[in-house]
């Protein structure tokens, strides 16, 4: 029995975000690689001094760091599935949430993203929160609706939130 592929639910901007940052980290990758051949071509005329291979060194761990970035990326982006909205009156991942707080008495809105989107997010809404569909929070709301009550078990106890407002995340 084949194991079935991880697959990772990104919003349309979750996943441009990402082909971005893979991008613009195989443009660096493609310097650091350029600085490696001009300090081998160097070397070869001997007399390496510690400076040199230090630099060196720093180069190779720097190149090293952004090949485990790219290789993570593109895991990431060969197992995206773009969000598609199942059922709009239930939140699923891809999804801004309008949230009333019980125990402040204040709305926030929450951005439900797969954890791939989360630690790949760098634009973020300043204003807007958000909650992996793997969290406390994001399990918790997923197949709830508008009018629903939720409860989230935190290390303070339980927190309750009324959903008053379900929309796609917006691509800005």
């Amino acid at each position: 029995m084949a194991a079935e592929k991880e697959k990772f639910i990104l919003t349309p901007g979750g996943y441009a975000n990402i082909k971005q940052q893979l991008a613009d980290l195989e443009t660096r990758d493609k310097e650091e690689r350029d600085l490696l051949t001009d300090s081998r071509n160097e070397s070869l005329g001997g007399d390496d001094d510690d400076a040199d291979v230090a630099a060196n060194y720093e180069t190779r761990t720097r190149k090293e760091r952004i090949d485990e970035k790219i290789g993570h990326l593109k895991y990431i982006l060969e197992r995206a599935q773009i969000y598609e909205d199942p059922d709009p009156d239930k939140i699923n991942t891809g999804e801004r949430v309008t949230l009333w707080d019980f125990e402040n008495e204040s709305e926030f809105q929450v951005d439900v993203i797969s954890s791939a989107e989360v630690t790949t997010r760098t634009k973020a809404n300043p204003n807007v929160k958000d909650a992996s569909e793997d969290s406390p929070i994001g399990q918790a709301l997923l197949g709830k609706g508008v009018g629903d009550i939720v409860e989230v078990e935190t290390p303070d106890g339980k927190i309750r939130y009324a959903v008053r407002k379900i929309d796609p995340i917006s691509t800005d």
